[in-house]
């Protein structure tokens, strides 16, 4: 049978009076088992049991190092999982900060645009400032260029781009060679996003970049008025360092329904993002006009099927300008028929309410006459009545007087 020892007994001498039983496999648990307990100023050691070596006491001692175990594991992934919850909120706030500090930065972006665009709008004399006027008004003329603006600068371009985000009148803008920059192309990028009027877009010989490229590209995926865009000579690739922002710019194709007109020559424009073009116009049926030349890494393949696809878009255009054009014609001579059949019919509508009229003018006279008539035929009896009641007023007068002289005589 199995006996108990209970008392103050450290790990060590539990070791030694079981024998050797499990001592190995127990030793790295045994500190749990013996945690010290505080009862008030006391301090007790828990009971440990010294057992024999038997089987059964083996089977015990086996579970017993299990369950340790299983505390020690709990323990350990209790440990890890506020580990990780701590290095998560550690994170989390870092991420706030960061992200807070990058709103602040904006905060103090856009302050200092705001500001720059109000002393360049007190400044602006002359052409410009008309020409914001009647943007913001939507009564500029439909074609604009700035020609006669000699330095245009991000500041204004900014103030320009925002009066024609809204703007219901401009069809067409024309900024080439004004000196634009990578960081004007983003303005151009939002203003195409909001603008739902402008057709054409003139932007050749800048410097716009590969962000320049990315803005317009994302923009294109939204804008559904914009039918020609002209890039030529700009640095869209950075010296064909960066292909980036002309392969997103030929991935928006896919998205765009409503350019006709692409001009991107000279642009450094490389193999690598041809392949995208190439998908790209294939893909689009609504292009016409896609002008890539001076792009000298380009391949005479990747060339040849753009123009092949270009061709069939303008092939498929003028066959359905011509179906449409006789559509027009048919509607045309349905219109002119319909209009015929209208007078017609308004003409007879026209006869018979004439004829009626005649009709209606007809029985008035009738009835005015028999009216005419009656009233005469009314008044002849009247008068005859009068004459009758005349005649026997006359008749008794004369009875009377006659009566009269005949009693006198008697």
């Amino acid at each position: 049978p199995a006996s108990s020892v209970r008392g103050s007994v450290s790990a060590s001498s539990v070791a030694l009076a079981m024998a050797g039983v499990g001592a190995d496999d127990a030793s790295p648990f045994d500190e749990e088992e013996n945690d010290v307990r505080l009862d008030g100023a006391l301090v007790f050691k828990p009971p440990v049991e010294v057992l024999p070596k038997t089987k059964r006491t083996e089977e015990l001692q086996k579970r017993k190092i299990e369950e340790l175990k299983r505390k020690k594991e709990a323990a350990e992934a209790l440990r890890r999982k506020k580990e990780q919850e701590l290095a998560q909120r550690i994170k989390d706030e870092k991420a706030a900060k960061k992200q807070k500090a990058i709103q602040e930065q904006k905060r103090l972006e856009l302050e200092r645009r705001r500001r720059e665009e109000e002393e360049q709008r007190k400044k602006m004399e002359g052409g410009l400032d008309t020409i914001l006027d009647t943007l913001t008004r939507n009564t500029s003329a439909p074609h604009i260029t700035l020609c006669c603006i000699e330095e245009l600068g991000s500041v204004r371009l900014r103030l320009l781009t925002k009066a024609l985000g809204e703007n219901t009148s401009c069809m067409s803008m024309d900024l080439n060679r004004k000196g634009l920059c990578d960081e004007d192309g983003l303005s151009l990028g939002g203003m195409l996003e909001q603008n739902n009027c402008l057709q054409k877009l003139e932007c050749e010989g800048n410097n716009l970049g590969v962000k320049s490229a990315e803005a317009i590209a994302e923009a294109l995926r939204k804008n559904t008025c914009l039918q020609s865009l002209n890039l030529e000579s700009n640095n869209l690739t950075a010296n064909s360092d960066d292909q980036k922002g002309v392969i997103k710019l030929a991935e928006a194709l896919r998205e765009n329904r409503t350019l006709r007109v692409l001009m991107l020559s000279r642009n450094g424009i490389t193999m690598q993002a041809g392949e995208y073009f190439v998908k790209a116009v294939e893909a689009n049926k609504m292009l016409t006009l896609v002008d890539l030349s001076g792009n000298d890494s380009l391949s005479v393949e990747q060339l040849r099927r753009i123009d092949e696809a270009v061709q069939s878009n303008r092939r498929e255009a003028s066959s359905i300008r011509r179906a449409e054009r006789r559509e027009r014609f048919a509607l045309y001579n349905e219109e002119f028929k319909c209009r015929q059949h209208y007078m017609q019919v308004e003409a007879m509508r026209l006869e018979v309410e004439a004829h009626e009229e005649r009709r209606l003018n007809r029985m008035r006279a009738r009835f005015d006459r028999w009216v005419e008539e009656v009233e005469e035929v009314q008044q002849e009896e009247k008068n005859t009545i009068e004459e009758l009641e005349s005649d026997a007023v006359d008749r008794a007068a004369a009875n009377a007087s006659k009566n009269k002289g005949k009693k006198k005589r008697k």
